[in-house]
């Protein structure tokens, strides 16, 4: 343990993992307490979250947990409520929920679909800065970290416009957030990962590809 987050509080939204083995929110969950912070583990699915918390807590970390839509600000307002009752401020904020929806272009996905991945992959993290940016502002600074996609900046062959869409907006929230409040200490990146061997991978992407060793094959094939 490094000891790089030593006594700050991170908030990470996305912490479950919506199948066996390790998703991106949980990883990033338990490698936040390795170094030393107090984590918020957040997901829509409260059993998830709590697996998250008890990796965290039999390896001697600090984790307590929360059910939250990050989609609609009345779920969002008593997480954030609930953090700064326990804790007294938010230092990290780690933006990792996302869904890639339903794949296919513009003529084969309705407006339920697009406003539904819009809701959760770009509004969640308007929602969470929104009601984070405060009191960042008022103990001095903090961080805040969004996940966006590879998608967001190119073709990767999916036909997934509603997600490369929603991704893509994710790195103009982070920009405007990063360059408005810089003279703030406040820190906003966003992480634009590739195809990475998750349980919502496997749930959302394997049956375009075929099968799981297919899917895997065809990402190796593209990586130089």
């Amino acid at each position: 343990m490094a000891d790089r987050l030593r006594d700050k509080v991170a908030l990470v939204t996305g912490a479950g993992s919506v199948g066996p083995g390790w998703g991106n929110g949980k990883a990033t969950a338990v490698l936040f307490a390795r170094e030393g912070a107090q984590v918020i583990a957040a997901d829509i699915n409260l059993a998830a979250a709590e697996k998250t918390s008890e990796i965290i807590r039999e390896n001697g970390g600090t984790c307590s947990v929360c059910q939250v839509d990050v989609s609609n600000s009345q779920s969002v307002a008593p997480m954030i409520r609930s953090a700064l009752d326990t804790h007294g401020r938010i230092d990290v904020l780690h933006n990792n929920v996302g869904v890639t929806g339903k794949i296919g272009g513009p003529l084969d996905i309705s407006e339920e679909d697009w406003e539904q991945v819009f809701s959760v992959n770009a509004k969640s993290m308007y929602l969470t800065c929104n009601a984070v940016l405060p009191t960042m502002l008022e103990s001095g600074g903090g961080s805040i970290i969004n996940i966006s996609s590879i998608g967001a900046i190119r073709y990767i062959g999916i036909p997934y416009i509603s997600y490369a869409a929603s991704k893509a907006s994710i790195l103009q929230l982070t920009q405007s957030i990063a360059l408005q409040y810089a003279d703030k200490r406040i820190r906003c990146n966003a992480i634009l990962p590739g195809l990475i061997d998750t349980p919502m991978v496997h749930s959302q992407l394997t049956g375009y590809y075929g099968e799981t060793k297919d899917m895997l094959a065809q990402r190796d094939a593209a990586s130089p």
